[in-house]
């Protein structure tokens, strides 16, 4: 019976990405040699819950291994989880083997093994590569590889067809570049969004015929272009970009995030920048740095756009956007603040406040518009009221999020690195601060006021005179800002996309 757990393996090539020990023992040698044995599975995981699954008739499963302290103890499939490093002592290769079920640095685990004094180890992706019918398609792809790569461009992005790789799918296709594009999607229904049908959108992560035809695009497309959730390279002649879904930030969060090393380039704004970027993100000694606008923000300098009307009936003298950053991520476990945020966003935190807050801007004729992060959590009341409104990773499909900016009169955010782009227009900004002491994510900078060139909001009232200073038409701070704005981006001509265009010979 197919698996999509087995498929995902193929699609990140387990059966390739290990070292000789792992390639050299096969299914067949697994099958003969260890099926009176007991079998031991490293990984608490989709891949080896599969195994366990679909073979625990035909061997002898006694436990399962995991490097997570907050799984020993637990049970995985029924079977106890231990930690490795107590039970492998224990286990000896004539009546024990151990499968790594690991989508990703099974050498590792094979080290730490090997480590141990335990060499009877099998890798799951190189078990499955030997399987029906997943080593039909491990043969479809080595000879697809051997052919020349096609005029194929793979793009991702945090929200689907937004970011900067969706600014750069709309250049190429107004400038008419031929190429075939396929778009891998996070969210199944965003299919229906797919702007051109001669193009193609997959959702390999939610469906696994899209699986399998990721698998063949990620085998032969000459271009991979991503912004937030890394698409594969898997062959030498292939050119892969992360585009990043941040420029400036304020937040160190290396260890949340690390870019595969078979980047081929990076995209960030200057040299100042890469060095801040590096405490966000690993990179690769291998992978070299593009230096240059980034193509989401090619359209703010286009003008002022007409995306505020698809999502708010009438006009208001005064918009504002509120773009909290991530503090619970919907998926897995991530939590950067111990504080709870009723509304989404900080300095509001009773009805009564909100219901006052919507007062005053009525009466002064503005909008306030809660941008909630796309990978948020919806732990948040998203009441709508006459003047202020919500926009979640769904809702804001409505619209061009960046055309959106340029209507938007001033920004309130927090640590996300959205103001830095929103700098650009030179409009006002202020910073909602009084959760800094919660917030657990260190900061990239000694001092990160430095790098917050306007008002900031430690309560209630600070909230409300900094909307008084926008309705008047105040910006005490447009100087500094500016010169935060120049330190922290490329010299500004709106010409991102045709740069990178460019470069990479789109």
């Amino acid at each position: 019976m197919e698996c999509y757990a087995f498929w995902d393996l193929i699609a990140e090539e387990t059966y390739e990405c290990c070292g000789q020990n792992l390639k050299e023992k096969s299914w067949e040698e697994f099958r003969q040699k260890e099926k009176d044995k007991t079998i031991y599975v490293f990984g608490c995981n989709d891949a080896g819950r599969a195994f366990i699954r679909q073979y625990q008739d035909q061997f002898c499963f006694a436990s399962v291994l995991d490097n997570s302290q907050a799984k020993w103890g637990t049970e995985f499939e029924g079977l106890p989880v231990f930690n490795p490093n107590q039970a492998v002592p224990r286990l000896s290769p004539r009546t024990d083997a151990v499968v790594i079920a690991m989508r990703m640095n099974a050498d590792v685990v094979a080290a730490q093994l090997e480590n141990l004094n335990f060499c009877n180890y099998y890798g799951l992706g190189v078990l499955v590569s030997g399987m029906e019918p997943y080593k039909d398609l491990v043969q479809k792809i080595r000879d697809w590889k051997k052919q020349p790569p096609k005029d194929m461009v793979m793009l991702e992005s945090t929200n689907d067809f937004d970011g900067n790789a969706g600014a750069l799918y709309e250049y190429l296709k107004k400038k008419k570049r031929c190429h075939q594009y396929i778009w891998v999607l996070k969210e199944e229904e965003n299919k229906k969004l797919l702007p051109d049908s001669r193009d193609i959108a997959i959702c390999p992560r939610k469906n696994m015929e899209d699986l399998k035809q990721y698998i063949y695009y990620q085998s032969v497309s000459r271009w991979q272009i991503w912004d937030n959730e890394y698409i594969r390279k898997v062959r030498p002649d292939q050119i892969n970009v992360f585009l990043q879904h941040f420029g400036m930030g304020y937040k160190k969060s290396a260890g949340l995030y690390t870019a595969p090393d078979y980047v081929d380039y990076v995209l960030t704004t200057n040299e100042k920048v890469y060095e801040f970027s590096k405490e966000s993100m690993f990179y690769s000694p291998k992978t070299k740095v593009i230096y240059g606008e980034l193509p989401r923000n090619d359209v703010l300098f286009l003008g002022r756009g007409r995306e505020l009307e698809k999502i708010v009936e009438g006009a208001y003298d005064k918009a504002i956007m509120w773009a909290p950053t991530l503090r619970e991520a919907k998926k897995g476990k991530r939590t950067d603040s111990s504080r709870s945020y009723p509304f989404g966003i900080s300095v509001v935190y009773t009805k009564e406040e909100m219901e006052q807050l919507n007062d005053f801007l009525r009466q002064r004729d503005m909008l306030l518009l809660i941008k909630i992060h796309p990978n948020q959590k919806k732990n948040y009341n998203d009441q709508k009221y006459s003047h202020i409104c919500y926009l979640d990773g769904k809702s804001v499909k409505k619209v061009h999020a960046y055309k959106l900016l340029t209507q938007m009169d001033a920004m309130i955010s927090d640590y996300s690195s959205i103001v830095y782009d929103y700098m650009l227009l030179d409009r006002p900004i202020a910073w909602a601060l009084d959760d800094m002491e919660e917030y657990q994510l260190p900061f990239l900078m000694e001092n990160p006021l430095e790098y917050m060139p306007g008002e900031k909001l430690y309560c209630f009232a600070d909230l409300l005179r900094f909307l008084e200073q926008v309705k008047r038409g105040e910006d005490p701070y447009r100087l500094e800002r500016a010169v935060v704005a120049e330190s922290c981006n490329a010299p500004m001509e709106g010409k991102g996309c045709e740069h990178i265009a460019e470069f990479l010979g789109l």
